[in-house]
C-alpha cells in the first residue's frame, strides 16, 4: 500500500493558513472527497454535512471545502459549531454520503484538520484516504456544470435530534442529584454540553470555558488540563468533573477527590460494568497498543480480554467491526461504546460514567482504585528530516528488547507520531526506576541518532 502524504492518524492536520489547509488546497481537497464518493454511488446526488469547531480558521476552511464539494458537484449541509460526535450522528441519522469536521481537536488554536466520515458515522480508514490523495494530487476530479452544480444550506436545528436520542438514551439520570462540573474547553462543545446536562433538572451542574473567542479553545483548559478543574470539583463539592478537547470526542475525568482519573481506568469501569449487565460483545474491550498493561491484568481477572490496535480512534472502529465488538477505548480519553455512537464521544463517556456511579451508589475514587496500572512513563524525541523506519534505525530493535526484559513484566513500545515531527517513547513496569532508565536510554539512542545525520 503507498504511503500516505497529508492525512495522518486522524485525518488532515496542520497549522492553518499553511499547505495543505489554504483555502486554495481545501477546495481541492473537498473537490477530491467528493469525487471519490461519487466513485462509490455514481447513480445519485451525493450530500455531505459539514461542521466546524470553534477556532478563528474554522469558516475560512468550511468555506473553502464546502465549495469544493459544491464544484464537484455535491450538497452541503452546514451544521455550524457542533462537536465532532454529533456530525457523526448526523451524518448517519439523515441520509447524508459523508460528513466532514473542520477541526484540529485538542491542538493549539493556530492548527486547523479536516476529518471524513462516512455514511455509517465512521472514519474512513488509510487506503480510502490514499484513494482521495491519488485524486487530488492527480487533480482528476473535474469541475461541474450547469444545474448539477451543488448547493449549501444550512441546518436548521442540527443539535435537536442528537440531544434528544443522548437524553433518552440515559433518562435514568434525570432522577438523580448528583453535582458536577464540566469544562468544555471553549470548544465545540460549550453549547451542546449545556443542552444535554441541563436536560437532567435535578442534576446541578456547574459549567466552565463556555465563551470561544476563536483564540482560546483548549488554552490552559478542557482535557489537556484537567488539572484547572480540579479545584472546582473540591469547591462545589461534586462527584466527579468532566473536561472536553476543542471537538469534544475526547474526555478526561476526575474524582471528587480533585485526582485525575487515568483513561485506562475510565475504560475499565465501564468495561466491567457493561460486562455485569451482559452488554460487553464477546466479553472483550478493544484498546490501543499504548493502553497500560496494569489494565490487562485487571481486567483479565474479571474475566475480559483486551484486543489492541494501532494508536487513533478509527482503528479501534475498525476493530470493534471486524469482530463484532461493543467497546473501545484511548487512555488519552476517546471512548466508543458502539451502542451509542460509532465514535468517540466525551458527553456520552461523561454520562455512562454518571450512570455507573447512580447505579452502583459508590464513588468514582473507589471504582478507580481497584484497577491498578503499572507506573509509564512517556517522552518524545523531535525529528528533524525525514522519519527513518524504526526497524531500520541500526540498533534501536535490540536496545528496546535488551531493556524490556528488565522490565519484569513490563513492555516499551517506541513509535513516530502521527500528527506531529517526533518519535515517541514508552515504557511500563512494576518498578518505576527501571521504567525511568529504559526510557531514557532510548531516548538518548535516537536523539544520538538523528543528530548524526
Amino acid at each position: 500500500m503507498a504511503k500516505k502524504q497529508i492525512f495522518g492518524t486522524d485525518g488532515i492536520r496542520t497549522t492553518a493558513n499553511v499547505y495543505p489547509l489554504t483555502p486554495e488546497s481545501a477546495v481541492l481537497i473537498g473537490k477530491a472527497i467528493t469525487n471519490w464518493f461519487y466513485k462509490k454511488n455514481p447513480s445519485k446526488r451525493i450530500t455531505a454535512a459539514i461542521g466546524t469547531d470553534t477556532r478563528i480558521s474554522s469558516e475560512m476552511l468550511n468555506s473553502a471545502v464546502s465549495a469544493g464539494i459544491m464544484a464537484a458537484g455535491g450538497n452541503v449541509i452546514n451544521l455550524g459549531v457542533v462537536s465532532t460526535p454529533l456530525v457523526s450522528d448526523f451524518v448517519r441519522t439523515n441520509g447524508c454520503d459523508f460528513g466532514i469536521v473542520i477541526s484540529a481537536s485538542h491542538n493549539p488554536f493556530d492548527d486547523n484538520g479536516i476529518k471524513i466520515f462516512n455514511a455509517r458515522g465512521e472514519k474512513l480508514n488509510d487506503e480510502e484516504e490514499i484513494e482521495i490523495e491519488e485524486i487530488l494530487f492527480k487533480n482528476s476530479a473535474e469541475n461541474i456544470v450547469g444545474d448539477k452544480i451543488g448547493t449549501l444550506k444550512n441546518a436548521g436545528n442540527p443539535t435537536y435530534e442528537y440531544v434528544a436520542r443522548i437524553v433518552k438514551y440515559f433518562e435514568s439520570l434525570k432522577n438523580c442529584s448528583f453535582k458536577v462540573c464540566i469544562d468544555c474547553a471553549n470548544g465545540a462543545t460549550a453549547k451542546i454540553a449545556e443542552k444535554i446536562f441541563c436536560s437532567f433538572e435535578k442534576m446541578e451542574k456547574f459549567f466552565f470555558f463556555t465563551a470561544p473567542d476563536g483564540t482560546n479553545i483548549n488554552d490552559n483548559c478542557g482535557a489537556l488540563h484537567p488539572e484547572n478543574l480540579a479545584p472546582k470539583i473540591l469547591e462545589h463539592k461534586c462527584i466527579a468533573g468532566f473536561a472536553y478537547d476543542g471537538d469534544g470526542d475526547r474526555l478526561i475525568t476526575i474524582d471528587e477527590l480533585g485526582r485525575v482519573v487515568d483513561g485506562d481506568k475510565i475504560i475499565g469501569i465501564i468495561a466491567k460494568y457493561l460486562n455485569k449487565n451482559g452488554r460487553l460483545a464477546k466479553n472483550t474491550a478493544t484498546v490501543t497498543v499504548m493502553s497500560n498493561a496494569g489494565l490487562e491484568k485487571h481486567l483479565a481477572n474479571c474475566g475480559i480480554s483486551l484486543e489492541r490496535t494501532n494508536v487513533g480512534d478509527r482503528y479501534l472502529v475498525e476493530r470493534i467491526n471486524e469482530k463484532g465488538l461493543s467497546l473501545a477505548g484511548e487512555n488519552s480519553g476517546h471512548l466508543i461504546i458502539k451502542e451509542i455512537n460509532p465514535t468517540g464521544d466525551g458527553i456520552v463517556a461523561s454520562l455512562m460514567i454518571l450512570k455507573i456511579l447512580a447505579e452502583s451508589g459508590r464513588k468514582l475514587s473507589e471504582l478507580a482504585d481497584e484497577i491498578k496500572l503499572f507506573p509509564q512513563i512517556q517522552t518524545k524525541v523531535r525529528i528533524k528530516g525525514e522519519k527513518t523506519p524504526i526497524e531500520e534505525i541500526p540498533g534501536l530493535c535490540e536496545l528496546i528488547k535488551s531493556q524490556e526484559t528488565l522490565l519484569d513484566g513490563g513492555r516499551m513500545l517506541v513509535r513516530y507520531s502521527g500528527t506531529e515531527p517526533v518519535m515517541r517513547i514508552m515504557a511500563e513496569g512494576p518498578d518505576s526506576v527501571k521504567v525511568r532508565n529504559a526510557v531514557d536510554k532510548a531516548a538518548d539512542f535516537v536523539k544520538t541518532f538523528y543528530g548524526d545525520k
